[in-house]
């Protein structure tokens, strides 16, 4: 009678080992150790960015404010757009270029994680950071100025701060240096929202820097967020959050195709 054959064992990956599941699973356990981090410095990260976008909207509102009542929704704009630049934008990418600098990269690629997974967990930090600035310029903005902002305008911001930290990701993964990322960034903020129609309607623009302002997330946030609060509808509304949602889309997929965990320069 023949024996029966030893039998064999086979090792197999678990059905949660890779798929949508995995990544929603990595995201979740990356966005929490990003957080987890911010734990003790959260509070001046909000300080800093609301500090900045109220002082911007006082300073202008006391500058011109008084002398054109009709010019308070882009003062309310300009400074709702610049909390989300300065804590998605600035404040990510610098955080990033810092990681670089200590290598932290190399830790990352050593985990069972997706590079997309990072990106989104990363630009996420950048828009909790960016957000309560936003609602403190805009309870202002209601309580003293009588501008409030409709229900859509919740999902423009929530886009724009995607954007945002889209932006700063770029700069803080291919920046040399922590140094050069912190340049960059500054510099950056500066550009996308001063030679912006952010503050000021399009039409103020010279025509070279109205054709180059349609490259900044924030041009078509400031835009969503001016046809929002004045209840347009139709393309003067959807057109611009279409391009935003497709700044969030090259974030989270064109970035990590082209991410290099071990790349220095």
């Amino acid at each position: 009678m023949q024996a029966d054959p030893s039998p064999t064992f086979r090792l197999e990956a678990p059905a949660h080992a890779s798929g949508p599941l995995k990544a929603l699973r990595d995201f979740a356990w990356l966005l929490r150790a990003e957080l987890f981090v911010l734990r003790e410095t959260w509070f001046w990260y909000f300080v800093q960015s609301s500090f900045v976008s109220v002082s911007y909207f006082v300073f202008l509102w006391l500058l011109v404010g008084r002398q054109a009542q009709a010019d308070v929704s882009y003062l309310v704009v300009g400074s709702l757009v610049m909390g989300l630049s300065f804590g998605g934008m600035l404040s990510l990418g610098q955080h990033l270029g810092f990681l670089k600098e200590v290598s932290a990269f190399d830790y990352y690629a050593a985990l069972p994680i997706s590079k997309a997974a990072f990106v989104a967990a990363v630009t996420t930090r950048g828009t909790l950071l960016a957000l309560p600035a936003a609602a403190v310029t805009a309870l202002l903005a209601a309580a003293f100025f009588g501008v409030s902002l409709p229900p859509v305008a919740v999902p423009i911001l929530l886009l724009s701060a995607y954007a945002m930290s889209g932006f700063g990701a770029v700069i803080g993964f291919w920046s040399p240096s922590a140094q050069v990322a912190s340049l960059l960034t500054q510099i950056l903020q500066t550009v996308i929202v001063f030679f912006a129609p952010v503050y000021y309607p399009p039409a103020a623009l010279p025509d070279p820097l109205r054709v180059v302002a349609h490259l900044w997330p924030t041009t078509h946030a400031a835009t969503a967020l001016h046809a929002a609060i004045s209840g347009h509808t139709g393309p003067a509304l959807y057109a611009p959050v279409l391009v935003l949602a497709a700044f969030c889309a090259v974030s989270l997929v064109l970035i990590p195709l082209r991410l290099d965990w071990r790349a220095r320069r």
